[in-house]
């Protein structure tokens, strides 16, 4: 019963032309770049510290989902509910890591 209350909540809520005019390709080849960076950053340090690359992939990719909605999005898709607790700590400490450490480097950029 979950999935289709989400849904309907989902679709009611959502400012649907807004969110269509956000879709350009600059924005897409973003959003791209980053979940694959995220992805593949977890896979390849999780298997190079032994622990299962899949499951350390997975967290990662929970760091660009939209808080725990995306978690449990995430997740699910994956079938690693059990994950959910590492996936709440990448979402937040993660999460506002890399967004520190990129508004920084940033920063350094446009100086």
């Amino acid at each position: 019963m979950t999935y289709p209350i989400l849904f309907a909540v989902g679709v009611a809520i959502t400012p649907w032309h807004e969110l269509v005019a956000a879709f350009t390709v600059s924005n897409l080849l973003v959003i791209v770049s980053t979940v694959s960076a995220l992805v593949a950053t977890g896979f390849f340090v999780g298997k190079k510290i032994g622990m299962h690359p899949i499951d350390v992939a997975i967290v990662s990719c929970c760091q660009s989902g939209q808080g725990g909605t995306g978690d449990v999005a995430i997740l699910t898709a994956g079938n690693r509910m059990s994950l959910m607790p590492f996936a709440q700590i990448a979402t937040r400490i993660g999460g506002a890591i890399n967004v520190s450490v990129s508004l920084l480097i940033l920063g350094n950029f446009l100086v």
